[in-house]
């Protein structure tokens, strides 16, 4: 896993990032020629969304090293949740989403306080029916199911808001 860190770029602001998400809305969003715009425009909103937050980046890669989708983990409160973005069918018939999600939920029964994980919104009722396939519950009231609440949001130890506090007050301090 590739960490998030503040005052850093996010360790997935490549072209082939931004490709994969790319690839992975308009497959999923444009129907037809006239909604590729559209899609387009949706992917670089979730690209710049998915650089700009917290969490951690997890690749997955063919045989060449290309990236063929990545996940991206974010932990607040009592929750983990997942997105997930995929370059091409190669990433489906390689299973990478059942192999992040079972890792994301081994690793959420593992962590101290987590006791949900969030799959994220389904976006139709093919990917709620795969879902709940693998024993995941379609949830309408979500804040009544995942306890997003906290302080703050996890952040592995030595980075996060504590650290860039502590090194602006150093840069200040330098200065003199």
């Amino acid at each position: 896993a590739k960490d998030i860190l503040g005052g850093r770029p996010a360790p997935h602001s490549s072209l082939a990032h931004f490709r994969c998400v790319v690839a992975h809305e308009v497959r999923l969003l444009a129907e037809s020629p006239d909604m590729v715009f559209d899609a387009l425009a949706h992917a670089v909103s979730r690209y710049m969304g998915t650089t700009r937050m917290t969490g951690q980046v997890r690749e997955y890669r063919n045989a060449e090293g290309k990236i063929i989708a990545f996940a991206h983990e974010v932990r607040k409160g009592r929750v983990m949740r997942g997105q997930w973005f995929y370059a091409d069918d190669e990433a489906a018939r390689s299973y990478v989403w059942f192999h992040s999600v079972q890792d994301l939920v081994t690793r959420a029964i593992a962590a101290d306080g987590v006791d949900v994980v969030d799959l994220g919104p389904s976006g139709d009722d093919s990917f709620s029916e795969l879902k709940a396939r693998y024993g995941f519950v379609s949830v309408d009231d979500w804040p009544a199911v995942a306890d997003y609440t906290s302080s703050g949001f996890w952040h592995p130890e030595g980075t996060g808001a504590a650290n860039e506090l502590q090194g602006l007050v150093e840069s200040f301090v330098n200065r003199r």
